[in-house]
C-alpha cells in the first residue's frame, strides 16, 4: 500500500509541475553560462514548493474522503508525503551536483572547490527538506492555502539570510568556516532531526482531523 501511496504523490507531482521543471533547468543553464552558484540555489527553493502541490491536489479532488475507503492508515498517507519530500531532496541535490560539474568544465578555472560544492551540497539537501517540514504540519493543520503563506514567509527568511552571509562577509573566509566535516555534519543532522519531529507533528494532526 505505502508504494501505491508513493507512486500516487509522483505522479501527482510530474502532471502538475512539467512547465516548473522545465524553469528548474533554466535555473541551471543560467547557472551554467553565468558561472555563479547562486542560480543553481533556486532549485532547493522551488523544488518543495512542487512537491506542496501534491497536498493542495488532495484537498481539490477531497482525497481524504476518497482515501477513507482504503485499508490504509493515515499515519502511512503522511508517511508517503513525506518521503517523497526525501526523494525530490535527493533530485534536489543530484541537480545541483550536476550544475556545479558542469559549471567547472565548462569554464577553463574551477570556479567551484570540492569544499565549496560539499557546503552548497549541503545546504541544497537541508533546504529541500526543511523548508516541507516547517509547512508541512500548517497545511495539514490549516489547509495549503494558509500554508502557502508560510512557506513564502520562510523562504523570504531564508533566502534574505543566506544573502546577508554573503554579501556582510568576505565568500571565501564564510565558506572555509562552513567547509568542516563535522560542521556539515551538524548542519544536515539538524535538518533531518527537524524534518522527523515534523513528520511526527503532521501525523498526529492528521489522525486527529475530522474528514
Amino acid at each position: 500500500m505505502m508504494k501505491g501511496l508513493i507512486t500516487k504523490e509522483i505522479l501527482v507531482l510530474i502532471k502538475n509541475n512539467k512547465m516548473q521543471f522545465l524553469c528548474l533547468l533554466m535555473f541551471v543553464v543560467l547557472g551554467v553560462f553565468m558561472k555563479s552558484a547562486a542560480y543553481i540555489m533556486f532549485i532547493p527553493f522551488l523544488i518543495p514548493m512542487l512537491v506542496k502541490q501534491g497536498l493542495t491536489v488532495d484537498e481539490m479532488s477531497k482525497w481524504d474522503k476518497y482515501s477513507a475507503c482504503f485499508p490504509v492508515d493515515r499515519k502511512k498517507i503522511v508517511t508517503s508525503k513525506y518521503i517523497v519530500v526525501l526523494l525530490s531532496a535527493v533530485l534536489s541535490s543530484a541537480m545541483a551536483l550536476a550544475a556545479f560539474i558542469l559549471i567547472n568544465i565548462v569554464n577553463k578555472d574551477k570556479v567551484l572547490s570540492l569544499s565549496d560544492i560539499a557546503v552548497y551540497l549541503t545546504a541544497a539537501s537541508s533546504i529541500s527538506i526543511v523548508l516541507p517540514a516547517f509547512m508541512y504540519p500548517f497545511d495539514f493543520k490549516y489547509g495549503t492555502a494558509k500554508g502557502r503563506v508560510v512557506y513564502f514567509i520562510l523562504t523570504g527568511i531564508a533566502v534574505a539570510g543566506l544573502s546577508s552571509a554573503f554579501m556582510g562577509a568576505d565568500v571565501t573566509s564564510f565558506l572555509s568556516k562552513l567547509t568542516q566535516p563535522l560542521v556539515i555534519a551538524v548542519i544536515f543532522a539538524a535538518a533531518l532531526t527537524i524534518f522527523i519531529v515534523s513528520w511526527f507533528i503532521s501525523a498526529k494532526i492528521y489522525e486527529a482531523r475530522e474528514i
